[in-house]
């Protein structure tokens, strides 16, 4: 009793120092205060064109880690970093909260050619960078050319190098590619954020310059480990903000959950832990929000590295793996399970036949036909050579009982494993070392997971299963490689046409499968809370939370 109210008081004081003063164990998903809305929108009961006070003085909005000064080039994670971001910097065109491409920085009569190549649209008038400065097309030109040959970053680089050239007209934009791409609107035009030509050329390193965007909200202030200041653009082009500033402290999931439940916070970047949902809906004053998610949780081979450089020995460890149990116990059900082919159902590209199969009899006669056959005094396989394997499983704290169980499934078949917990800095440096999928990584298997946007890309099988990985398989982190697999990319990212695009990424679905360089663990269902009395602007995006943009802009 005495840790849990020092972690509450802890939890106050750090909102009390931050803000001055504070701003206003099964889910019961019965109860009218929990939404099952599909679209992941506007929660029902806060209805869009519900009456919104002008402009609001603050809200206290918690972020669960830090995330560096959250420019393009520092956010560290796709939640809550990327999140973030995107209030402060825009992109040509973006997500809606309904999961749609939308045109946002330039006008709605965009046009696309037939074959997929040219992308011709016009700036909306009136923006600005937040000194002040005139945003123009020569800053959108610049951008591409930037991430193309000036800095290479392992996220916007792979995109600007599609582009053959960018020409401007005044307001009127051109972008051709080099090569057709269908998923080009969405995985490119509504994902690199621009940035300012007056800031960035020049400057081989962009790393330490400052958070200046053209977003919504401006970074006012960051202090290192603690918090971060938000204040609205009063002049932005798509309107004023509804709350004049942001306040973010800088907290953990479960001091954050806590302090919302005290009516301490307005919301926070992360999910309500499913065994406390039924302490969010005793409180009037807060909305839960349940749509489906496509956060991923997965388990990583590292595919270089015996014994996981055999894909039958993967494939012995994808059987032996009860996901049920895990989305049970860990997700109280509120979770989707994965597929051997990766896609989540629900998406375009999703195939049925790629269900895991649980079989423990199965995984033990594999790993037998393989050579694993002698074992210790404890029951646990020895190596090909005859010694232990010494196999490590690296996690961070919000995977790690998803690690527990593996940990248990691998014994039941003789697979002895040693987990290592690293916070996430450490493990990204093991597994994604400078965020550079062609860096040599260090471990044998890893928890990790990639956010809604990335597993809702087109092609998204791609990018975490190509070998070409500065290019489109910049998100192979098992540095797996299969020539079929390639061959078919290679086919799939040039086709202009649905249904071979379909067809062909099928058949990636089922190498992948095959060779089970991952295991997708399950995508987290989205749940999420906001206080309604603080604020009541709120919009849910759909797979996410209502920490974005449309919760804050006029309707």
């Amino acid at each position: 009793m005495k840790k849990k109210l020092c972690l509450f008081l802890a939890v106050i004081f750090l909102i009390s120092a931050f803000a001055g003063c504070a701003d206003k164990n099964a889910p019961n998903t019965e109860s009218p205060k929990v939404s099952d809305n599909p679209t992941g929108s506007v929660s029902p009961d806060v209805s869009p064109d519900s009456e919104i006070p002008e402009q609001i003085d603050s809200l206290t909005i918690a972020i669960t880690r830090d995330e560096n000064s959250i420019t393009p080039i520092t956010y560290v994670t796709g939640t809550p970093g990327f999140d973030i971001m995107k209030l402060m910097y825009d992109s040509l065109f973006a997500i809606s909260a309904e999961n749609t491409v939308i045109p946002w920085m330039v006008a709605d009569d965009f046009e696309i050619s037939a074959d997929q190549k040219t992308f011709t649209m016009t700036l909306l008038d009136g923006q600005m960078w937040h000194d002040g400065t005139p945003l123009t097309g020569e800053d959108v030109a610049f951008t591409f050319d930037y991430y193309k040959n000036t800095y290479t970053h392992s996220r916007w680089t792979p995109i600007a190098k599609q582009v053959e050239s960018v020409t401007v007209n005044g307001n009127e934009i051109v972008i051709t590619l080099e090569n057709s791409n269908p998923g080009f609107l969405r995985a490119g035009l509504a994902d690199i954020r621009i940035v300012a030509k007056h800031q960035f050329e020049g400057v081989a390193d962009p790393t330490d310059l400052p958070n200046m965007g053209s977003g919504a909200f401006r970074q006012a202030e960051y202090k290192t480990a603690e918090y971060y200041t938000l204040e609205a653009m009063d002049s932005y082009f798509r309107g004023t903000p509804h709350v004049k500033t942001i306040k973010m402290p800088i907290m953990d999931g479960s001091q954050a959950q806590q302090a919302l439940l005290a009516g301490e916070l307005a919301t926070y970047t992360g999910g309500v832990s499913v065994e406390l949902l039924d302490m969010f809906d005793a409180n009037s004053d807060i909305i839960v929000e349940r749509s489906d998610g496509y956060a991923s949780s997965l388990l990583l081979f590292n595919c270089e590295r015996a014994p996981f450089d055999n894909a039958d020995f993967r494939k012995a460890l994808s059987l032996a793996i009860n996901l049920d149990q895990i989305i049970e116990q860990i997700m109280l059900g509120y979770g989707t399970k994965g597929t051997a082919g990766y896609v989540r159902s629900g998406l375009d590209e999703f195939n049925e036949g790629f269900d895991y199969v649980y079989d423990v009899a199965a995984a033990n006669t594999l790993l037998d036909s393989i050579g694993y056959t002698e074992k210790d005094t404890n029951g646990m396989r020895l190596g090909l050579d005859g010694n232990p394997m010494e196999l490590e499983l690296l996690t961070g704290s919000g995977r790690s009982r998803i690690a527990e169980f593996l940990e248990q499934h691998f014994a039941a078949v003789g697979i002895d494993i040693t987990i290592t917990s690293l916070d996430g800095d450490a493990l990204d440096l093991r597994v994604w070392p400078d965020f550079d999928t062609s860096k040599p990584h260090d471990y044998d298997m890893a928890m990790f997971g990639w956010s809604a946007p990335v597993v809702q890309r087109p092609g998204a099988i791609v990018a975490i299963c190509s070998s070409d990985y500065a290019g489109a398989g910049g998100m192979n982190l098992s540095h797996y490689v299969n020539p079929e697999f390639d061959a078919l990319a290679e086919r799939f990212l040039a086709s202009v046409d649905t249904a071979e695009r379909l067809a062909l990424s099928r058949d990636m679905q089922q190498i992948a499968a095959d060779d089970a360089p991952f295991i997708t663990i399950y995508f987290s269902d989205s749940v999420s809370a906001v206080n309604t009395a603080m604020y009541d602007g709120w919009v849910f995006a759909k797979g996410g939370n209502a920490v974005n943009v449309f919760s804050f802009l006029p309707k």
